[in-house]
């Protein structure tokens, strides 16, 4: 009678025990919940694949190094491999590519889910001008994305001024009239997208400055220019906040700013309407 009573505390002990080591686990998640970052609390999962463009360009080369520090899985297209190589220390999953022929994508968009997009002319003449690049290189990337049928967002590095037709951009192969067409071709597709309208941009890295968003293309409060380590930062929180998708805006440098602040104010902006 004495050794069956025991066995019976003991197992009400063991119960007890049981609930309150459960309790404890699940208190302890709630603590460490809410100290995650909420722009890497979303990340997407392990099958993201990441394809930026232009990756080889002043812009590009601070997206693939910051997504590279996050250890994200994406691949890096260039128009010239070999050259590409000789550029960066930093060994990179390079792939080659002209926009220009859209046969040369269909490969490379091959489980593809997100991209961003650096394209730009380096002529205003001839088949690498603005209209054959920023445009018609764009239109082919968006068309091979929508074809591959895995690509769920789209991320567009543009330029401010880009609605006013009298900017003094515009006497370099019309490069404004053209990335203006590439943005109305991306907000007409069927892909999710964030549209990054930068002033001039500076080879400054992340994080020293703050970041004014404002939307209507109109001139920056503080200053008009943009730090290419921002605009790199702005377009890889782009993939995971969801405040961001189907949104065109100007981004600034703006010291008054406090350096991370931007990552609230996607919430602020108002969205495009699908055409």
């Amino acid at each position: 009678m004495i050794l069956s009573i025991r066995l019976t505390d003991n197992k009400r002990t063991m119960t007890v025990l049981k609930s309150i080591i459960t309790t404890l686990f699940f208190s302890i998640m709630l603590i460490m919940m809410p100290s995650f970052n909420s722009a890497t609390a979303d990340l997407t999962d392990e099958d993201e694949l990441i394809l930026v463009v232009g990756a080889s360009g002043r812009t590009g080369s601070y997206v693939i190094k910051y997504l590279k520090q996050e250890g994200r899985n994406f691949i890096a297209m260039t128009s010239n491999k070999e050259r590409a190589t000789k550029k960066f220390s930093e060994k990179y999953n390079w792939v080659e590519a002209d926009v220009k022929k859209s046969e040369s994508l269909d490969s490379i968009m091959v489980g593809v889910t997100k991209i961003i997009s650096g394209l730009g002319a380096n002529k205003f003449e001839g088949p690498n001008s603005p209209e054959y690049i920023d445009y018609g290189g764009t239109k082919n990337l968006i068309n091979a994305a929508e074809k591959a049928g895995t690509v769920t967002q789209f991320i567009q590095m543009s330029s401010s001024g880009i609605t006013h037709k009298d900017n003094p951009l515009n006497r370099f192969g019309n490069v404004l009239v053209w990335k203006l067409k590439a943005e109305d071709y991306i907000r007409s597709s069927s892909i999710v997208h964030t549209i990054i309208r930068a002033g001039g941009l500076t080879n400054e890295e992340a994080g020293f400055k703050g970041v004014r968003m404002q939307q209507g293309d109109t001139v920056a409060v503080n200053g008009g220019m943009t730090s290419r380590g921002n605009l790199a930062a702005i377009c890889i929180e782009a993939l995971s906040n969801q405040n961001a998708k189907n949104k065109t805006f100007e981004a600034f440098d703006d010291e008054t700013i406090k350096p991370d602040a931007w990552r609230k104010d996607f919430s602020n902006l108002m969205s495009d309407t699908k055409q």
